[in-house]
């Protein structure tokens, strides 16, 4: 029997597209699961979303304070998962039907795994196919990439439950880049990987919260977990420095303060 899995979604007050992620999730074909929704404020209209999956099914959270951020939402979630598995989404993005059946077969087959993206494709609300989203694939080459740049989507990553907790989940300080720092802090501790299909609709739309200001104190804690990766995987912290520098002026140069 395959292993159950936890979906973990944090909901922002009046998440207009939550229903249609919870009709992506009731569709999944590999049915051992669990919703923990954490709302980040009280909202009727999230309450109203979550009575599309049947009753037992889901698992409403509140944080201690409204608009308190995805990071602590998260954590409030990832304490109260009932399963090993968790499965990351956004209350906006839709997993495809296979998603949880193929990230938990890799799972079963590699005991190593810690954590397991997958690519992904855009679209829009009027239905515009944006494209691909693929991510590099091997842990080895990615575990590099990531000391640069952050080429995963949270909505296709899954975890192990036991490792995220040990490493306190994820860092409110690290604003807009929660999931990169969480990804780095994964690097060395456990096997770090991509599986190139496509399991995510991620939905392109005004107001994402990604898109947001990302240059400020979060910088410094994302070297941090960088320099922190590098040492752990043998590698070398001056490159990673300079890495950093790079991802700055990336940022920079798309305005991202």
């Amino acid at each position: 029997m395959s292993q159950p899995v936890s979906f973990l979604i944090p909901c922002a007050p009046k998440s207009k597209y939550l229903a249609e992620t919870l009709r992506a999730i009731d569709a999944q074909t590999h049915q051992d699961w669990e919703v923990v929704l954490v709302f980040d404020g009280e909202c009727e209209e999230n309450r109203t979303a979550a009575k599309e999956l049947p009753e037992g099914r889901v698992k409403i959270l509140l944080t201690d304070k409204p608009r308190s951020g995805p990071a602590v939402a998260r954590n409030v979630g990832l304490k109260e998962c009932a399963h090993e598995l968790v499965a990351l989404c956004d209350a906006d993005d839709l997993p495809a039907p296979d998603r949880l059946a193929k990230q938990v077969a890799q799972f079963e087959a590699r005991p190593e795994l810690g954590l397991l993206a997958t690519w992904g494709r855009k679209f829009t609300d009027a239905g515009e196919d944006r494209g691909p989203m693929p991510t590099p694939i091997g842990s080895e080459k990615l575990a590099k990439i990531l000391l640069l740049f952050n080429p995963m989507t949270n909505s296709t990553v899954m975890l192990r439950r036991s490792i995220a907790l040990e490493l306190n989940g994820f860092n409110p300080a690290a604003v807009r880049v929660e999931d990169y720092d969480l990804w780095l802090r994964f690097l060395g501790r456990a096997v770090v990987d991509v599986l190139p299909e496509e399991l995510l609709r991620y939905r392109v739309h005004d107001g994402q919260y990604s898109r947001g200001r990302i240059l400020g104190p979060q910088t410094s804690v994302l070297l941090d977990s960088k320099l922190g990766a590098a040492r752990r995987l043998g590698l070398s912290t001056a490159a990673t420095r300079f890495k950093h520098l790079l991802w700055l002026a990336v940022q920079v140069a798309n305005r991202r303060w």
